[in-house]
């Protein structure tokens, strides 16, 4: 079976939000709120998989933690 690609996006943003959320010097929450999230949905970031948020929530949560989100939607490549 082949590997999820929107998991895959998804593991790679989450990844992200969590770097950048390491350099915040702010009590949770105050990081929360500042995010637009409650304390709990801000743990579940921090611990939590993938799995438990959308894409689109991971996106909104990382252009809130000041990250540029991009997508770049390609054609297959021509098989001979």
């Amino acid at each position: 079976m082949a590997a999820d690609p929107v998991l895959a996006m998804r593991k790679q943003t989450l990844a992200a939000i969590r770097a950048r959320l390491e350099h915040y010097d702010m009590k949770q929450g105050e990081l929360a709120e500042e995010l637009g999230l409650s304390r709990a949905r801000l743990h579940q970031l921090q611990t939590g998989t993938a799995q438990a948020f959308s894409l689109e929530a991971l996106v909104r949560i990382a252009i809130d933690a000041g990250l540029t989100v991009r997508l770049s939607v390609t054609r297959p490549y021509a098989q001979d």
